[in-house]
């Protein structure tokens, strides 16, 4: 028994050499293992415009907007090349046709000839086709009607059922809408999408990725010009019980893209660490259930949540899981390619070498003693 200490001393030092147990760095080592980055990982700050750029870049969209929601907006369905155009002049069946609207933005129509139509709306159509006929009928009694919408589209891609280019039929038509023809979203697609406008409605008014890094989702738009991607929650669309949804209504050109659900990697002093798929509205806490929980050694007071910010930065922000999960304290929820980092506490990091270690010697010195 007298040579207990000097071998516990020894198994400790080479249980130490051998790394027994893990040891999660805290932040500032975290720091030193990103030196070599182009930038190091910003804070809290960062974190919090990163959130700030996505809600702001949603609500401008939605006043952007909103006039196609109330009527308001100047004009109606654009017209263009590959719409078909039913036109009638009551009491004049010669006149009667229906015309598509050629690849120069064109009708060709019995008396009047060719006509230009592109961009403008029926009623427009209307109103300028009953001026031109007027030089041969006395106040003629114009209709025009759209049978075939071609010209304006929405592309739907990703996780949907059926992606596909799908026509605008009315000014105001709901992104709701064009997800429910598409099929729905799959089980792989994740609880955000990605709405792409058209360059010609959103411009670079958009947060861009200096200063506070904020995010940007950027696609080709045709001819080299990059469309900034605005995130929406799928829940925002559906509403819920103390909030109306959302009514985003769509403009030719858009694009909807439904990502997968993506994934996140819980790792340090949880017991399973590695990564795990992105299930809906799953946040920190969530991802210690899905880590199932922590291991004694856990310091559950600053559990950091690295977060890609654009432009190949990253922010981390620092949370008390205690606070959180005691007291009701405010959770984040997560995003595909986060990691939650559980550091280690290193008072309880030290007693847990010790008591394994020590366990792991009294249970060889027992079977020893039962051995003589």
């Amino acid at each position: 028994m007298k040579k207990l200490p000097a071998i516990l001393v020894a198994t400790l030092f080479v249980c130490s050499l051998t790394a027994c147990l893990r040891y999660t760095p805290s932040r500032e080592e975290l720091q030193e293992k990103y030196e070599g980055a182009q930038e190091a990982i910003g804070g809290a700050v960062e974190f919090a415009a990163y959130e700030a750029a996505l809600d702001s870049r949603l609500e401008d969209l939605v006043a952007q907007r909103s006039p196609l929601l109330t009527g308001s907006a100047e004009g109606g369905y654009p017209v263009g090349p590959g719409d078909v155009l039913d036109i009638a002049v009551f009491g004049f069946g010669d006149l009667q046709t229906s015309s598509e609207v050629a690849p120069d933005g064109t009708l060709s129509l019995p008396l009047i000839g060719q006509t230009r139509v592109q961009g403008k709306s029926v009623p427009q159509i209307q109103r300028e086709l009953r001026s031109r006929y007027s030089n041969f009928v006395r106040s003629p009694n114009v209709d025009v009607s759209l049978k075939t919408y071609q010209s304006n589209r929405v592309s739907v891609i990703g996780e949907v059922a059926k992606p596909g280019v799908y026509p605008l039929r009315r000014p105001g038509q709901l992104l709701t809408e064009f997800l429910s023809e598409a099929g729905g979203k799959t089980q792989n697609a994740g609880s955000r999408i990605i709405l792409l406008p058209a360059p010609r409605i959103l411009p670079n008014q958009m947060p861009s990725t200096s200063g506070t890094g904020a995010p940007v989702h950027m696609a080709s738009a045709g001819g080299g010009q990059a469309q900034i991607g605005v995130e929406i929650e799928l829940e925002q669309l559906i509403g819920q019980v103390d909030q109306p949804p959302l009514l985003i209504p769509m403009l030719s050109g858009d694009t909807v893209v439904v990502p997968e659900a993506g994934m996140f990697e819980v790792d340090g002093e949880v017991n399973k660490p590695g990564s795990y798929r992105l299930a809906s509205r799953i946040s920190v806490i969530g991802a210690i259930a899905a880590a199932a929980g922590f291991t004694y050694s856990a310091n559950v007071h600053e559990v950091e949540v690295v977060r890609e910010i654009g432009g190949g930065r990253k922010a981390a922000i620092t949370l008390d899981l205690e606070e959180i999960g005691l007291r009701g304290a405010r959770d984040i929820r997560l995003r595909n390619g986060d990691l939650v980092r559980v550091p280690s506490d290193p008072g309880r990091f030290f007693r847990r070498q010790v008591v394994d270690t020590l366990n792991g010697i009294f249970n060889g010195f027992s079977v020893t003693q039962r051995a003589n």
